[in-house]
């Protein structure tokens, strides 16, 4: 899945919020839970765990993999459903931030996979319009 949104508010506004996992429920479509795992809660090295309900409920440890300030966060899990997520920041003029999201899931193989892909299934597109509307909507007003 990708998605790619402009936002009215400064790139490291964008990053900050993106970045503090206390913001994420907040934005993200189906999220229920995360959890940091340890101390460290931001950049290469910090993990969390989390759960996400887009139809079917779904467990996962994830791992920062690759993490630059104001422009780049990575996750890739370590436990649960396979995952990756990969989002970018780029200024797109003073004041305006463009946020490219790239995020890939698998799902098990055999008959519980597929029952989980038509679980899934109408709800994906959902949970990316409403995390990108939403993502756009707190930020803008925050940076009002």
């Amino acid at each position: 899945m990708e998605q790619s949104v402009e936002i009215a508010a400064p790139v490291a506004e964008v990053f900050a919020y993106v970045d503090d996992h206390t913001n994420t429920r907040d934005w993200m479509y189906g999220l229920h839970a995360i959890e940091p795992v340890g101390s460290q809660v931001r950049g290469v090295g910090a993990q969390y765990d989390g759960v996400m309900k887009v139809g079917v409920s779904l467990t996962s440890r994830i791992h920062c993999t690759s993490w630059e300030q104001d422009r780049l966060i990575e996750f890739t899990s370590v436990k649960g459903i396979r995952n990756t997520q990969r989002w970018t920041f780029t200024e797109v003029a003073a004041g305006r931030t463009r946020v490219d999201a790239v995020i890939s899931y698998t799902l098990p193989g055999g008959p519980a996979g597929a029952a989980m892909a038509a679980a899934m299934k109408p709800f994906v597109g959902i949970a990316i319009r409403h995390t990108s509307e939403t993502l756009v909507r707190n930020l803008e007003q925050r940076s009002r």
